[in-house]
């Protein structure tokens, strides 16, 4: 009763509020897809004329002078879909600078001898490119301060938020600093805790997966298998998986996911205590079994003797040397899934819609993804001459954008579950498929292709 009465005094608000200004689209959220988001209504030609306001609780990321070897302990892996966004919005040419190309990806599990890498079917294209997240929100915010169309208001949020039951009303803010805007359309991109997802009570899973994903940026001595520092690693153990991620010829990023309780115990130790765990983590055998790796080398050996299926590349993982920075890190993971990502005048990107396990480094990706669809859906619109928070073009974002999330979502949940067993069986089961899917080389284009 409570909470009804909060929405009834939240939709009824603004009836005594006068208005302050009225804007085509507001974006809450100026991070690393809300700020994407603005650009690509600011350049797109046919939304050029629309007025948009840009709702940034954060103030910008001011860049520093820093060490050439110095990197943040939070990075993205940037899919090729999502460089041509950034190209169409010319802020790549500015992120690329410190931009470090992935050639392939190298896994491992931790509990057998199965391994599965995976390449672009072009060898001079990257499977993706890793880049401080602080590098892209800074390339678009730059990209926002030459957009004429954008009201970009940094520090401020709204405090309350009047959602409309049709589309004879507006979406009507009031912002923290007191004033009172109303818009035709409310995208929300303000991360996993989203305000405007709650209010709007719209229905959504949230998962604890009771683990927690440390972060931190490692001097590494490259693998023989990668002189430069071009592979991206992951070894997954029973606790979560370990991901290295390339920064520059010496340094890498790391991403160890694991239970909560040990992700607390590791962020204690000290650095040399921490890089020694880890090393041993890397190459740890003791949870492998002589039932399992018996049979699996048979498997092997006999899908070697086949002629047209890929042979399997064995690979060494790189060993750390230490934590440069001092920067550890943790933060809890959870899988969040809006069930409609649209309302009246209504439209969730992002985090706010979507959270998945970082194993795959596709999450902000899908956010990307998610800004090129809506604006697609929103230019259809003006073309047309319709309402930009009509449900009939905004039901074409939603069914496109669950047509691409929901299938990777579930893929990475179900891996994430399959993968956290030692369970013989499972162990069994899951070290065929991949010794098998290593070498079917056209299932993995099409992974790396569906991904990308």
């Amino acid at each position: 009763m409570i909470c009804l009465q909060r929405i009834r005094y939240i939709r009824t608000f603004c009836a005594s509020k006068a208005i302050s200004s009225h804007y085509d689209i507001v974006i809450v959220g100026g991070g690393l897809v809300g700020s994407a988001m603005a650009c690509a209504i600011g350049k797109n030609s046919s939304l050029s004329s629309k007025k948009i306001l840009l709702l940034d609780s954060l103030k910008t990321v001011q860049p520093k002078v820093r060490e050439e070897d110095w990197y943040s302990n939070r990075v993205s892996a940037i899919a090729p879909s999502s460089v041509e966004l950034f190209e169409n919005l010319n802020v790549w040419k500015q992120i690329s600078v410190k931009a470090q190309p992935v050639s392939s990806l190298y896994i491992e599990d931790g509990c057998s001898e199965s391994r599965i890498s995976f390449k672009q079917s072009k060898p001079s294209s990257p499977v993706a490119y890793i880049v401080e997240n602080w590098r892209i929100v800074n390339a678009l915010h730059q990209c926002l301060r030459e957009s004429l169309n954008i009201n970009w208001k940094q520090e401020t949020s709204f405090c309350e938020l009047s959602l409309p039951e049709n589309l004879d009303e507006s979406v009507v803010l009031k912002l923290d600093n007191g004033e009172v805007v109303e818009s035709s359309l409310l995208i929300a991109a303000d991360g996993a805790n989203s305000k405007v997802r709650e209010i709007s009570g719209l229905k959504y899973t949230n998962e604890d997966y009771g683990q927690s994903c440390i972060v931190g940026s490692l001097e590494i001595s490259p693998s023989q298998n990668d002189i430069k520092n071009t592979i991206a690693w992951q070894r997954f153990m029973p606790t979560g998986p370990i991901g290295i991620l390339p920064l520059n010829e010496m340094l890498s990023s790391l991403a160890w996911t694991t239970s909560t309780s040990e992700a607390k115990r590791l962020l204690e130790l000290p650095n040399e205590e921490f890089v020694k765990e880890l090393n041993g983590a890397l190459v740890d055998h003791s949870g492998h079994n002589k039932i399992i790796d018996g049979p699996l080398n048979c498997f092997s050996n006999i899908l070697n003797s086949i002629p047209f299926l890929a042979s399997s590349e064995n690979f060494v993982f790189p060993t750390i040397l230490s934590m440069p920075n001092n920067d550890r890190a943790a933060f809890p993971l959870s899988l969040i899934h809006a069930h409609d990502y649209i309302g009246n005048r209504l439209a969730l990107i992002g985090d706010a819609a979507h959270r998945i396990h970082p194993m795959a480094g596709l999450g902000v990706n899908l956010g990307w993804s998610d800004v090129v669809n809506l604006t697609n859906t929103l230019e259809i619109a003006v073309k047309e001459g319709g309402d930009l928070g009509s449900l009939i073009y905004l039901k074409n974002f939603d069914a496109k954008s669950q047509r691409k999330n929901v299938p990777i979502m579930t893929a990475i949940d179900l891996l994430n579950s399959l993968f956290s067993t030692n369970f013989l069986p499972s162990v069994f089961v899951r070290s065929v498929g991949v010794n098998l899917l290593d070498r079917l080389w056209p299932a993995k284009d099409l992974m790396v292709k569906y991904t990308s």
